[in-house]
């Protein structure tokens, strides 16, 4: 399997390990070369041990095109449309975007439509690797098995402080550094910790509810003295087509971090608590017969990103259609479509 990734930033090199984990050929590529020289001198050897010299690395003006069997964009949201449209003429198998799809003004989304209506045959997918990990498909099994029964109400929290996102990212001084520190090209808690407001529409929808009719959304917005204009909290109330109704909050304000959710049903509960588990994994807790039940995921951050990587390959493989999937790009895009309805889109795009 050949991959291309463009972004040698830190989700580029989560991926470009994963998927030299399962041993594909991998090609990084970055408009900056000093973020091709920091991949391979300082992010990758510090997180996985040594610098792999399998993978080629090359500036976006000399990127080869053509030939890959998968294109992954690891780069800001208010580049993402406009990579995803170029990635899309190489016609690779599979094209993955990371999250969040693009800004909440979904700019040049009909555009990209108009394309994937052509390009039919290839897979797309958004980068919401939570929903991938094998604590929360177990929990999906847990809703279809119907040990709660009927699902009353849904709750999910993605609250933590984006210290350790600059603690990981070193070469920036801060949000203002970067598209995090600015809600209008999909950073702050909205877009950032938008994983909340896909796993609640991923949940929601195993459960068997229906799409998201109405969103009552609240915002913390923050502007500093150096030009930062984000929302360091986001809350939403979510009613669904069927009236059930539910809860998510995000913040970068949260320490120490909960990543969190509880389905509560007419006969009992199922919780979730990303790296919650003493051994730093994730813990899954469920009543069933009047008793507790608590399992626990063991895993590694690299771990993550290997079962988004196993994913694209069961995609690939026909094992799991891209209907199915919780990272499609249909996915991605209806919560970006609730992100659009919510923000002040009108008032604040230029402010």
């Amino acid at each position: 399997m050949k991959v291309k990734i463009i972004g040698a930033g830190s989700i580029g090199n989560h991926l470009a390990q994963a998927c030299r984990r399962i041993g594909w050929e991998v090609t990084v590529v970055d408009k900056d070369q000093a973020a091709i020289e920091r991949m391979k001198n300082e992010i990758y050897p510090k997180r996985y041990g040594s610098w792999d010299e399998n993978i080629k690395l090359f500036t976006l003006d000399k990127q080869p095109t053509g030939g890959f069997d998968i294109i992954i964009i690891g780069t800001p949201p208010d580049s993402h449309i406009n990579l995803a449209l170029s990635a899309l003429e190489e016609s690779p198998r599979l094209l993955h975007i990371e999250k969040p799809l693009c800004t909440p003004f979904l700019e040049k989304i009909d555009e990209i439509e108009a394309v994937l209506l052509k390009k039919t045959d290839i897979l797309v997918t958004v980068g919401y690797d939570h929903t991938v990990a094998k604590s929360v498909w177990r929990a999906v099994e847990l809703v279809k098995q119907g040990i709660i029964g009927q699902i009353i109400t849904l709750d999910v929290e993605f609250r933590e402080h984006w210290g350790g996102i600059f603690a990981a990212h070193p070469w920036l001084a801060g949000p203002h550094d970067s598209y995090l520190g600015f809600w209008q090209r999909g950073g702050g808690a909205g877009g950032e910790h938008s994983h909340a407001l896909h796993l609640w529409h991923y949940l929601a929808k195993t459960s068997g509810w229906q799409k998201v009719k109405q969103t009552q959304a609240s915002f913390d917005f923050k502007k500093d003295s150096q030009g930062s204009f984000y929302d360091q909290i986001a809350a939403f109330n979510l009613t669904t087509e069927d009236n059930h109704f539910g809860r998510v909050i995000q913040d970068v304000v949260t320490k120490p971090t909960r990543k969190w959710f509880r389905l509560q049903g007419k006969n009992g509960f199922i919780e979730w608590s990303c790296n919650g588990a003493p051994d730093g994994g994730d813990l899954l807790r469920y009543s069933k017969d009047d008793k507790i039940i608590e399992e626990v995921f063991s895993k590694k951050r690299p771990d993550d990103f290997y079962q988004v990587v196993l994913h694209y390959q069961n995609l690939l493989d026909g094992k799991i259609k891209l209907a199915d999937s919780p990272m499609s790009y249909q996915s991605g895009l209806e919560v970006m479509k609730i992100l659009n309805q919510s923000y002040p889109i009108k008032s604040q795009k230029n402010d």
